[in-house]
This record gives C-alpha cells, sequence and structure tokens, in this order.
C-alpha cells in the first residue's frame, strides 16, 4: 500500500510540475435572442408566432506550452449549453500544425457562402427561419478527426479526414469502436482547402472541397461539397460574394447557395448592412430568396444586433413566405 501511494504521489508530482510551465485560458459567452417570425403561402393563409426567447452558453478551456523537443502543443474543450461539443490537441513546428479533434478547424466550411458575406448578426441560414433550405457546405468538420494545416504569407492551406462521421464529434473517452455498416449516414469522409489574402491586404479568397463516402451501396448516397469565394475590406465597407454546391452522388439533385452582401462601419461601434441570397434545387422551378438588414452596436462590453430577414418562394412555391426579426445580445468573457 506504501508503495502504492508513494507511486501515486510521484506521478501527480510530475503532472503538477508539468501543467506548472503551461499557459491556461478560460473563455466564452453567454448569447440571448429574442425573435419572431410570420409566414404567408400560397393558399393566402398567413401565420405568425409569438415573440420566443432564447438563450446560449459556451465556455473554452485551452492550454499551450512548448516540449521539450521544440514542438508547441495545445489542447482544450468546450462546452455549449452545458454539453461537452469540442476538444482538440494540436502539436506545431513552424508554420505546420498537426491535430486531432472535432472542429479544431472548419477547413470546408472556412470557403463556404457565409464566410465571405460581411455579415454584422447571425448569416441567414443560422437566424431560425422556420421555412427555407439555403445551407453551408457538406463538411466533416464538427466530426473528430485528423488535421493537418499549413500556413503561408500568401494561404492556409487545410485538410481533415474523419475515419468515421458517423460518430460526429462526440467526446466519449473509449470511442473507437468500429464503423457500422448499418447506418444510412456517410462512413469516412475529407476536406481540403485553400484560404488567405494572396498577399493583399484586406482580402480574402478561398476554395474548397468536401466528400463524404458512404457505408454500404444500398439505400445509402456519396456527399460532396464544393466552397468558393471572395472578400474585400477597405474604408470601413466590406463587400463579399460566395457560393456553395451540395451534391449526393447518386442523384441527380444538385442544390447551389449563393450569398452577396456589404456592411459598412459607420465608426467604431456602429455597423449597418445589407444581404442577399438564393438557393435553387435542381427540379423545381422558382428558387428561394433571401434578403436581409442588419444593423450592429458594441456598447463596450456588450454587443447588440437586429436583423430583419425575408424569405421568398420556400421550397420553389410561389407565396411561401416568411419574415423574421431578431435581436440578439452577446456578452464575451
Amino acid at each position: 500500500m506504501r508503495k502504492l501511494l508513494l507511486g501515486t504521489s510521484l506521478a501527480s508530482a510530475m503532472l503538477l510540475a508539468g501543467s506548472a510551465y503551461a499557459e491556461t485560458k478560460v473563455s466564452g459567452y453567454l448569447e440571448t435572442t429574442i425573435g419572431s417570425s410570420s409566414t404567408s403561402n400560397s393558399s393566402s393563409v398567413n401565420g405568425s408566432t409569438p415573440s420566443a426567447i432564447g438563450h446560449e452558453s459556451s465556455i473554452d478551456l485551452s492550454m499551450s506550452k512548448e516540449l521539450d523537443n521544440g514542438l508547441a502543443l495545445s489542447a482544450g474543450f468546450g462546452t455549449e449549453n452545458g454539453t461537452q461539443t469540442d476538444q482538440f490537441l494540436k502539436l506545431s513546428s513552424g508554420n505546420t500544425t498537426f491535430a486531432i479533434g472535432s472542429d479544431v478547424s472548419g477547413v470546408a466550411d472556412n470557403v463556404s457562402q457565409e464566410d465571405f458575406t460581411p455579415y454584422i448578426a447571425q448569416d441567414i441560414h443560422t437566424t431560425g427561419l422556420a421555412k427555407g433550405n439555403l445551407a453551408g457546405i457538406n463538411t466533416v468538420h464538427g466530426n473528430n478527426a485528423f488535421y493537418l494545416i499549413q500556413k503561408t504569407d500568401l494561404a492556409n492551406i487545410e485538410f481533415a479526414y474523419s475515419p468515421n462521421v458517423d460518430n460526429g464529434g462526440t467526446a466519449a473517452a473509449s470511442n473507437n469502436t468500429g464503423r457500422s455498416t448499418t447506418t444510412t449516414d456517410a462512413a469516412s469522409g475529407y476536406d481540403l482547402a485553400v484560404h488567405g489574402n494572396m498577399g493583399v491586404e484586406g482580402l480574402k479568397v478561398g476554395y474548397g472541397i468536401s466528400k463524404q463516402k458512404a457505408v454500404q451501396s444500398t439505400g445509402n448516397t456519396d456527399k460532396e461539397g464544393t466552397g468558393y469565394g471572395v472578400k474585400y475590406a477597405m474604408n470601413g465597407f466590406e463587400v463579399g460574394y460566395g457560393q456553395t454546391t451540395n451534391k449526393a452522388t447518386a442523384t441527380t439533385n444538385e442544390s447551389e447557395n449563393t450569398a452577396y452582401g456589404i456592411a459598412y462601419n459607420v465608426s467604431d461601434a456602429l455597423s449597418v448592412g445589407y444581404y442577399q441570397a438564393e438557393y435553387s434545387i435542381d427540379g423545381t422551378a422558382l428558387d428561394e430568396e433571401y434578403k436581409s438588414v442588419q444593423v450592429g452596436y458594441d456598447l463596450g462590453g456588450m454587443g447588440i444586433t437586429v436583423s430583419l430577414v425575408q424569405l421568398e418562394n420556400a421550397s420553389g412555391t410561389s407565396g411561401n413566405d416568411e419574415e423574421k426579426l431578431e435581436i440578439r445580445t452577446v456578452n464575451k468573457f
């Protein structure tokens, strides 16, 4: 028993000694939204929903230090609304980083249509519309994956491979069981993306692809996604255009998501923006059309945004419309 206690104490001392040199950071945010919406359809039936209040909270814990062999180590995890969502372990040497984890980097999601549109509030497809199909790129980010990131003066090159997309980004300690052969979801997949300013201040351009392979051929399809865009900021103005295409390879239905907009910093605290987006899919006569006006104000410790989103022709049906007003506050710490 004495030897066991001595060994435990020695191990604990070694862990404490190592962690004493690590820089630890805690960060997070609290988001509150107040929203209401109204809808109409081709049968001239109108409806509205009462105002609803929502909350979202996040806490992130991370550490970083230099190892004895000269590699830079960083690791951490996050919780969202009380549930662990993301975790990562990174080893870096110069401009090259190898990582294992969930949502280490967006990879293809860093070049999705919404990443090139200079939104002040949330991007259009995450504002909680009851209707509409506008979406970001099909991507493996958010799942447990291996990451390789190379930074250069002109752009970042990012690659992620997930051997088991079915398990998502769960943080279970022993989540290494074999891949299911009965699920209807994708099994393995990868993302590859290049994005950066190409040496031009204020510019962002990028292109990325994502592919996910189905577990079995019967009843399942492989998935593909591509995204690209350009954004430029100068003298308080920011303009951008992005396009994302998603496809299930065993079908002919290819969806296209396009967004573009302009934002202007009226002052250090006040910003305004206008945005438009379209969603089209093979086989539908009409495209979904989106318009949004957004205003943001920084109160110094709390940000507040107001956004109005209008949707027309939801699901390709004329007169199937929705309008939503949302007020959002964000407190970061």
